[in-house]
């Protein structure tokens, strides 16, 4: 997998997880398939998510997979860099200090990187079995 086939994937899963309906109006960005997802269903009932293995499930699922293993900071910065890219660096800067991620610009490009290449990893690895 080249950089731009991985840019693509990355994009197609902030479009499926990054919500962007209430991030402007001071709610944290989750669309309504992924809270369904997460509740395990509608409200109230006891019927289970079925997993479809989209490419943006298999993000998501690296993505997880970091924050599990301890790399939250490059967990962050790739859900702050691709849910939010349209907003200036200074503002995700931000965004991250008030999750507890006070870093400077040089070091969100160091954690973007490694995020980056820990996703590609996990593909090429599931991709390969």
């Amino acid at each position: 997998m080249d950089r731009k086939e991985l840019d693509s994937r990355l994009e197609c899963w902030a479009e499926e997880y990054g919500g962007g309906r209430y991030e402007n109006i001071g709610f944290p960005s989750k669309n309504s398939l992924q809270a369904t997802i997460d509740r395990g269903g509608l409200a109230g009932s006891r019927s289970s998510a079925v997993r479809l293995d989209t490419v943006a499930d298999e993000i998501e699922s690296a993505v997880k997979l970091m924050d599990q293993l301890g790399y939250e900071r490059p967990a962050k910065v790739l859900r702050c860099e691709y849910f939010n890219g349209r907003m200036p660096i200074e503002e995700r800067l931000r965004r991250l200090q008030r999750q507890g991620v006070k870093i400077k610009r040089p070091t969100y490009y160091d954690y973007l990187a490694i995020a980056k290449a820990f996703v590609m990893g996990q593909i090429s690895r599931k991709n390969a079995a």
